[in-house]
């Protein structure tokens, strides 16, 4: 039955002695299909005329054997197969004395028809232009030499989907190139029991078609990947496909044989690809890379659920679950994720880990580092996200207890990225020493925290007050006029005990610190004073964040943080904090110039001046 694209619905009746419109010059493609033990027609048919017609112009002709296909009896219909080899040949000799091109001639078998195929191309030695085998047979081919069966020496050109290799299709390699979706058994949204009724027996073997048929559609492009095995494939051993980054990988289906050239380099020239595919209809899978790095200090083995967002609130998820995964500290773990949707622009992403067991007990998996990239569009940003901050008591004693291995293994290291981020923030005037400071207390200890704290405050806030005065003082003028004048107001009232009022100013910030440091080239405040003020006046501050941070890595649980031991820490801690400040406030009401009564009297003086 011939289909061209001038009668896509109504075929014209063609034998070896009529070829009726069959244009010779064309590419010629036949659809060659199996056993039909209930003698009905493949609901398929027409999709897969309408869906080659629409990607090439081409004749496609339909083999229809029928009469000697629909039996109840297998071996019957298997039996025949070399029978219709023999009216094909008969029929592709006049094509050829026509004019026709064996390189032109690409058959398309389906079952029993892929060896069908196969015996039509060892009869021309292999000089068709290509075989495609969709699911090939096999009770009563498995195991049987090449001259019974299909073989990728039958064309120039064979690939093959085994899509039920447990049941009814071929378990091994019979092509250049062999797809195995899903490994190849079980195919998602196929019945799993006998209670599926006939779709239980033939869901796996047809969904080779169907995936096929995906490959002519423009939205979706199904891609593979070659691998020994299911498993490596799954364990994300096998995404690079094997070959140069300038190819890509194999696609399924149609397009297959833009592996062809490759594939000739090979020795031998056949390979077998993995992939996986969704439920429905059009079956495609996005991969992605999930990189991880976790900082649980004992192993961790588990699944992984990952879940994207995109800005508009659609969500798709993975089940990594076909292996436990195995976590270790600082160790990087890979796997490859699948998802149903391709999100352009994912805005959040949620994992959740499960070890699988029901009564044991049930941990947090500790993730120092994720990121995720799609192999499918390697050009898009790859999404990370770092360390997440401790959500409570635990984690955050977790946390300390990682930083201070790693110190043990690397101190120069974590000492000089601790300096070194400090005085970035102190030289920069950027707010917010306090979780340093705490940090610092649960690294170095309470001691040597609070003197590395107090030397680089005081190094970093001299490094601001000569950067604001070689480059900043018109901007702080510019943007901070409100300020600047009470302060220098005060400075300049002060100047006698100036020393001491800058204590005042950092024990008691009525300005913050990091105006401070900005302004005090502006206010004519010599740089030896400045120093020691600053290193002297944030003490009491930073010995009560740094020994918060050492208590705090020390607890085991919420409970001890209100134990005697604790509370009376805690109450020494603000004791000797309020020691420097109760001596400075004491001098000011003699010394210090800080009523609001002198600051009026000041500023009419100033105005009648």
């Amino acid at each position: 039955m011939l289909y061209t694209r001038r009668n896509l619905t109504c075929a014209q009746t063609i034998n070896s002695t009529v070829l009726g419109n069959l244009n010779v010059t064309k590419k010629t493609t036949f659809i060659v299909h199996g056993f039909r033990p209930t003698g009905s027609p493949p609901v398929w048919i027409g999709d897969l005329v309408e869906g080659l017609l629409s990607v090439e112009d081409m004749n496609v002709v339909v083999v229809d054997w029928n009469r000697g296909a629909t039996t109840v009896m297998y071996h019957h219909a298997s039996s025949r197969t070399k029978d219709v080899a023999n009216i094909l040949k008969e029929f592709i000799d006049q094509m050829l004395a026509e004019g026709a091109s064996l390189e032109d001639i690409y058959m398309i078998g389906v079952s029993l028809g892929a060896h069908i195929s196969g015996f039509v191309g060892k009869m021309y030695d292999g000089q068709l232009g290509r075989i495609t085998g969709l699911d090939p047979a096999g009770p009563l081919f498995n195991g049987k030499p090449p001259e019974d069966r299909l073989d990728p020496t039958d064309a120039q050109f064979v690939d093959v989907i085994h899509s039920d290799t447990d049941a009814l299709g071929y378990k091994e390699s019979l092509g250049n190139i062999d797809f195995y979706p899903n490994g190849g058994l079980d195919q998602p949204g196929c019945p799993k029991t006998i209670f599926g009724g006939l779709q239980y027996f033939k869901c796996d073997h047809q969904r080779s078609i169907y995936l096929y048929l995906s490959s002519l559609r423009e939205n979706c492009t199904i891609t593979a990947y070659p691998c020994d095995s299911y498993r490596d494939y799954r364990n994300g051993k096998c995404v690079s496909c094997g070959i140069p980054q300038k190819e890509s990988c194999p696609i399924l289906g149609y397009y297959a044989d833009h592996w062809k050239d490759y594939l000739k380099e090979k020795s031998p020239p056949v390979t077998k690809a993995f992939f996986d595919t969704a439920e429905e209809k059009p079956f495609c899978i996005y991969h992605y890379f999930v990189d991880i790095i976790t900082w649980n200090k004992n192993v961790r083995r588990g699944s992984i659920t990952i879940k994207l967002r995109d800005k508009a609130g659609s969500t798709t998820e993975s089940k990594i679950d076909h292996e436990p995964a195995t976590f270790q500290k600082y160790h990087q773990v890979s796997l490859l994720a699948r998802f149903n949707q391709d999100l352009d622009k994912v805005a959040a992403i949620s994992l959740m880990f499960s070890t699988g067991s029901v009564v044991g007990p049930k941990y947090k998996l500790r993730i120092l580092r994720m990121k995720l990239r799609s192999l499918a569009n390697p050009e898009r940003p790859q999404l990370c996200r770092s360390l997440w901050f401790p959500s409570d008591l635990a984690e955050l004693r977790e946390l300390s207890e990682v930083l201070r291995d790693y110190r043990k293994e690397h101190q120069a290291y974590v000492f000089l990225l601790f300096c070194s981020a400090y005085l970035y923030k102190q030289c920069f005037a950027i707010p917010g020493s306090s979780f340093l400071n705490v940090l610092a207390g649960a690294l170095f200890g309470p001691w040597l925290g609070l003197l590395l704290c107090c030397v680089l405050t005081s190094v970093g806030a001299t490094c601001c007050y000569l950067l604001s005065s070689m480059f900043g003082k018109q901007l702080v003028v510019s943007y901070f006029p409100d300020k600047v004048a009470p302060l220098q107001r005060k400075v300049e009232e002060n100047r006698n005990s100036l020393f001491f009022f800058l204590l005042f100013l950092r024990l008691f910030p009525m300005t913050p610190n990091w105006f401070l440091n900005l302004s005090a080239p502006i206010l004519n405040i010599p740089m030896a004073q400045f120093f020691f003020s600053v290193l002297i006046g944030l003490i009491p501050y930073n010995f009560i964040c740094v020994q918060t941070g050492s208590i705090l890595s020390t607890l085991t649980s919420l409970d001890a943080l209100f134990s005697w031991g604790t509370v009376f820490k805690l109450l020494a801690i603000a004791l000797v904090a309020l020691v420097p400040g109760t001596l400075i406030k004491k001098f000011s009401q003699k010394d210090l110039h800080l009523n609001g009564t002198s600051n009026a009297n000041h500023l009419n003086s100033r105005k009648h001046t």
